[in-house]
């Protein structure tokens, strides 16, 4: 698992992903066998995938995707 937290998403000083980032690891998530479709939540991880795919440290918790610094 990362060492990512949610409220980082407020941290002005945290690394975020860009857009292009973000929307190729949804896309993988979305594809992915431990999706929630309905809400779009990891069974892995529990986090809400569209927000997470926006931390620049976030780590797919199955390898499917990297942390992007």
């Amino acid at each position: 698992m990362s060492s990512v937290k949610p409220w980082d998403l407020l941290n002005p000083n945290k690394p975020k992903t860009t857009e292009e980032i973000q929307k190729w690891r949804l896309e993988i998530c979305e594809s992915c066998e431990f999706i929630i479709k309905a809400t779009k939540q990891c069974k892995k991880c529990a986090c809400v995938m569209p927000f997470k795919v926006k931390l620049g440290k976030a780590k797919c918790p199955v390898g499917k995707w990297d942390s992007y610094e």
